[in-house]
């Protein structure tokens, strides 16, 4: 816009320059003063239609400027704000949320970890090796392969084996633990 302003100035100071040259020119006829004196006064007219012009951009520049910076900014910016607020009241609803159940859960976690620890303390290496030892030694053993031939069937006593119905101290203390361990507990810690 100023660059259009400038051009439109230098062309009126132009136009007025020739008109003073022509008007001052003694050869000059007098159709030629006027034709000067019309363009110079076209171009002064021009001039200020555009000072005019620009004028009221400015005025429109600025009055946009301010509705801008005093009305829809501050209204985007309460937006905003009322958005993060509902954004962080939910955050600590949820982390309420989370610390309220996590205190419900937290005594049965206790009371988990107190068993493991008990257990553990009554592991005995000793004792659970002579089991897993007898257990090993209780599994059945197979039968002698016998000679067959060729296209003769296998009786059904050589497809069985024989094995041990003893009771290991396995099962024995499965049983025990199971009677005395957990019918005294709730059934929800069972």
């Amino acid at each position: 816009k100023q660059w259009y302003q400038r051009r439109v100035a230098i062309t009126a100071g132009i136009a007025s320059i020739a008109f003073t040259k022509v008007n001052d020119d003694m050869n000059a006829t007098k159709a030629q003063v006027e034709k000067s004196r019309n363009a110079m006064n076209h171009r002064q007219d021009i001039m200020e239609k555009s000072k005019g012009d620009y004028i009221i951009a400015v005025e429109n520049t600025n009055n946009n400027q301010q509705t801008h910076y005093h009305q829809t900014w501050p209204g985007l910016l309460n937006q905003m704000q009322r958005c993060e607020e509902t954004r962080i009241e939910d955050l600590k609803l949820v982390l309420q949320e989370h610390c309220r159940l996590h205190k419900g859960i937290l005594p049965h976690i206790t009371t988990c970890i107190e068993t493991m620890s008990e257990s553990a303390d009554s592991i005995s290496p000793s004792e659970d090796s002579e089991l897993l030892m007898e257990e090993r030694n209780n599994q059945p053993h197979p039968l002698d392969h016998q000679f067959l031939e060729y296209g003769t069937k296998a009786p059904t006593s050589a497809l069985q084996t024989h094995g041990s119905k003893r009771e290991t101290k396995r099962n024995r203390k499965k049983t025990k633990v199971n009677k005395e361990g957990l019918e005294n507990l709730p059934p929800e810690k069972r």
